[in-house]
């Protein structure tokens, strides 16, 4: 039984449908270890074990910006520095082999950021609609 309060899912509205679920793919199953359980026309799914799950569904074309009202950034926990570090390698590399996805960068590489807690480590990039995304390692869990 989830927890009262717990956060169910993250639905992200996207421009081009294919080349996101392509995307979502390596960051989710192959970096987090998230499971594919839906992919429909309308809506694709990942999911943890636990229950969290984030989906992608069709949008329109109009450009995303984190100043916007909505969605600022999405942050996800990561094990170990390691993690962060090995994950940036790989999506270096996925950006470097799909460089028609344009809005697709690296904003600031893994680094320490003591401004928000002591040993947090993180990695910040964006994804084809240009959502900022973050990988974080937070030592104390907050």
């Amino acid at each position: 039984m989830p927890k009262t309060g717990s956060i169910s899912h993250v639905s992200l509205s996207v421009s081009d449908y294919e080349a996101s679920k392509k995307y979502y793919t390596l960051l989710l199953v192959d970096i987090l270890g998230y499971k594919q359980v839906a992919d429909h026309p309308y809506y694709c799914m990942w999911s943890l074990s636990s229950g969290e799950s984030i989906c992608i569904s069709p949008g329109n074309k109009t450009p995303h910006h984190k100043q916007n009202p909505g969605l600022h950034h999405l942050a996800v926990h990561v094990g170990t520095k390691e993690e962060i570090d090995t994950a940036y390698q790989k999506i270096l590399k996925f950006h470097e082999e799909n460089k028609s996805l344009t809005g697709c960068s690296i904003l600031d590489a893994p680094a320490l950021y003591p401004q928000y807690g002591e040993g947090y480590y993180a990695v910040f990039f964006t994804d084809p609609d240009n959502i900022k995304l973050e990988l974080a390692y937070i030592p104390n869990g907050h």
